[in-house]
């Protein structure tokens, strides 16, 4: 958790405070117009939300795009972006103590709990392809926009050979019982498993692989791909081993990679089910091949993970691919500025916009969900429409032509709500930090090509 600080309430207390605000608003135009014309003379109470992971094993990640997407909130209401309705913000924590960090049955609850509230016509989130899975169909039987930071697992919109995985079992028919509300502002699974193969077989120019993953969609699915990926690039998989998050030791699973002379392990899954743990093992049996793993890797959680055995510098040479650095685009520079004025109160590292590589995501994703919301207002003469579900349906259909130019740059959608920007970025442990390598695309023929 984030203890408060001077001069600004922790994320908790943020939420608890959320909460409160949407109690007792009033459903959309049901006020009376002062007589202003136009956005203006808005009436009425709207209200966007976030749900994301900010306690437990993820703790490190969902507080970052969290705080950025209230951020946008914050700099809306000062801009009176919405004219004169009052626009409302909640935020929703997807953990749970069960899971110790993100959890399905949570995030589920808390979709359920927005989408009865009329005047909610968005949500930002969630974090995790898992949870998104259990929230999918509630925000579509709501007609409920949701806009996702960073899940990047490719069954939530399109059918892949990995989708009938026994383990991952996805119908991505099936997760919109209504219309298609789904959109992100990340690239998928497609494309950084081609990535991260690329990365192996032709960077770090590594020709056996054993292969873990932590049973969540995401995780399965990413170690699938790169299998798939790695062995097209030539490399071979000497061994896989499929854990459940609760995972905390894989001192088999290392002395097996080590054994069957593997030349690196890759872990498919977050931080918050196993991955730092896994290097943490290397160590102690001496295995000093690299450790490669997706996005659900590149948090400090790993470093201090994998540093909490014997070898208190494990971490270090440890390698993930995560979102593009959005700290070295030129369009992002008054964004991490604004961010660092705004929680400069905050303890570390949540001061600092640039420690979570999807920090700038969730600033782009409430933006774009906003501007939407707005566009939908100007359309209809500058109030809500009467009808909740018709306001939604309209900011989805608005969604769907988003052109906006943000923190990231220029953000559009595919008809299957996918960005459809590309790439991802290398990082590697040095100095006790992820550091940014370099940033990789891959186009349609699965050419890998370093971006920048």
């Amino acid at each position: 958790m984030v203890k408060p600080t001077k001069g600004l309430l922790s994320i908790g207390t943020i939420a608890a405070l959320g909460v409160l605000a949407a109690c007792g608003t009033s459903s959309p135009g049901t006020s009376s117009s002062s007589g202003a014309s136009g956005i203006a003379g808005c009436r009425g109470t709207i209200t966007v939300a976030t749900d994301l992971p900010l306690t437990g094993g993820d703790r490190t990640d969902g507080p970052f795009p969290q705080l950025a997407a209230q951020l946008a909130v914050t700099q809306a209401n000062a801009h009176h972006l919405l004219g004169g309705c009052t626009l409302k913000y909640i935020s929703k924590d997807d953990s749970s103590v069960l899971k110790n960090g993100h959890d399905p049955a949570t995030g589920a609850t808390n979709i359920a709990a927005l989408a009865t509230d009329a005047t909610v016509m968005g949500v930002i989130g969630p974090f995790n392809s898992s949870v998104a899975l259990a929230e999918i169909p509630k925000v579509s039987q709501a007609h409920l926009a949701l806009i996702s930071p960073s899940n990047t697992s490719p069954c939530l919109t399109v059918v892949v050979a990995v989708c009938s995985d026994p383990t991952i079992k996805i119908d991505t028919a099936s997760l919109y019982p209504g219309p298609h509300t789904y959109f992100r502002v990340i690239a998928t699974d497609l494309q950084q498993s081609e990535i991260l193969a690329h990365i192996a077989a032709k960077v770090l120019n590594l020709t056996t692989a054993y292969v873990l993953d932590d049973q969540e969609a995401y995780g399965r699915g990413l170690s699938l791909l790169f299998a798939k990926f790695f062995t097209a690039d030539g490399g071979k998989v000497v061994g896989t081993a499929s854990l459940p998050g609760s995972t905390t030791t894989f001192t088999t699973q290392v002395s097996l990679a080590k054994s069957e002379g593997a030349k690196l392990i890759f872990f498919g899954g977050t931080t918050g089910n196993g991955c730092g743990l896994v290097r943490r093992d290397m160590g102690s049996a001496g295995l000093t091949i690299p450790l490669l793993g997706g996005d659900g890797c590149e948090d400090t959680k790993f470093i201090s993970d994998a540093n909490s055995g014997a070898n208190t510098s494990e971490a270090e040479g440890s390698y993930a691919t995560s979102a593009p650095d959005a700290s070295k685009l030129p369009s992002s520079a008054a964004f991490f500025s604004q961010y660092a004025s705004a929680y400069s109160s905050m303890a570390a590292p949540y001061n600092d916009g640039t420690k979570e590589p999807y920090t700038a995501y969730g600033y782009d994703a409430m933006n774009v969900l906003l501007q939407a919301i707005r566009s939908v207002l100007v359309s209809n003469g500058g109030q809500p429409p009467a009808d909740s579900q018709t306001f939604r349906d309209k900011v989805v259909a608005a969604l769907r032509a988003t052109q906006y130019d943000g923190a990231l740059g220029h953000t559009s959608f595919d008809p299957n709500g996918d960005t459809l920007n590309t790439g991802f970025t290398l990082y590697k442990v040095t100095s006790g930090a992820f550091a940014a390598v370099n940033t990789y695309a891959v186009d349609a023929s699965g050419n890998v090509t370093v971006k920048s």
